[in-house]
């Protein structure tokens, strides 16, 4: 099932919000969406100021007829299905899992 324009935007605002402002020249969140899939990346400026910033999958929400099902990412960046997560049926309920810090998605 496609993200819609509306969900679009939401997870583009709780990208920005998760961050506080004097942090933000070192460290971010982003979110690209393609289709029906969302993927939750960390974004981190170089340690020594030189150089690309740096970015790390963190999960994945993917909506569907069930909801929304969230993956995680490996050190290496390959998707693991959270088989103990279920589908809820609401983005802010799928944000609210990646903000459990039960759920170790950061850090």
């Amino acid at each position: 099932m496609k993200i819609s324009e509306t969900d679009r935007a939401r997870l583009k605002k709780w990208a920005g919000q998760q961050v506080l402002e004097h942090a933000r020249a070192e460290v971010g969140v982003g979110c690209v969406v393609r289709g029906s899939t969302a993927v939750i990346t960390e974004e981190r400026a170089p340690w020594d100021g030189v150089g690309e910033w740096t970015s790390r999958r963190v999960a994945r929400l993917r909506s569907t007829d069930a909801g929304w099902l969230v993956d995680g990412a490996d050190r290496n960046g390959r998707w693991y299905p959270c088989d103990h997560l279920p589908a809820v049926p609401s983005l802010d309920q799928a944000l609210a899992v990646l903000d459990d810090p039960r759920n170790a998605f950061w850090g």
